[in-house]
């Protein structure tokens, strides 16, 4: 079995590889191409318990705002919503998740960005630069150069 450090340093840095990955991903997300769509309707409802509970009871409520999207991409109608990349935006609290859809009444117009490869996936919102993951991407890749110069070190 190999020493628990080198285990370590080596599993951190697998862990950065697949955030820089997913931090990769986000930055492709930002040079999608842009198009009007209409907003056809929103929808807040109260997530699942299997998909937010987990291990423990005790877990906060999440709830999950759904804003369907109208765009006409060279021609063709697609309709989609705001799942996009990360999936649809949850809030813990209903009156935090309703701000949010109340910035989207049906029938206004917002910029979304469109993929490239299957029109019918749509991010709304602001281009933004992932922070989290960045910052989790060094995190992990400093930890792992440090337990692997530790390993070193104690030969």
């Amino acid at each position: 079995m190999p020493h628990p450090l080198l285990l370590v340093a080596v599993l951190t840095f697998v862990g950065a590889i697949i955030s820089a990955l997913g931090t990769w991903k986000v930055r492709d997300v930002n040079s999608w191409p842009s198009v009007e769509a209409i907003v056809i309707s929103t929808d807040v409802k109260l997530a699942s318990a299997a998909q937010h509970r987990r291990e423990r009871d005790d877990q906060q409520r999440r709830y999950l705002t759904r804003i369907q999207l109208r765009a006409s991409i060279n021609g063709t109608t697609i309709e989609s919503d705001n799942s996009g990349f990360d999936g649809v935006p949850s809030f813990t609290s209903r009156q935090d998740a309703e701000a949010y859809v109340d910035r989207y009444p049906p029938g206004s117009r917002v910029t979304v960005r469109v993929s490239p490869r299957d029109s019918r996936i749509m991010q709304l919102g602001d281009k933004r630069l992932p922070w989290g993951r960045i910052g989790l991407t060094a995190f992990l890749l400093f930890v792992s150069l440090a337990t692997f110069t530790l390993y070193l070190s104690r030969g």
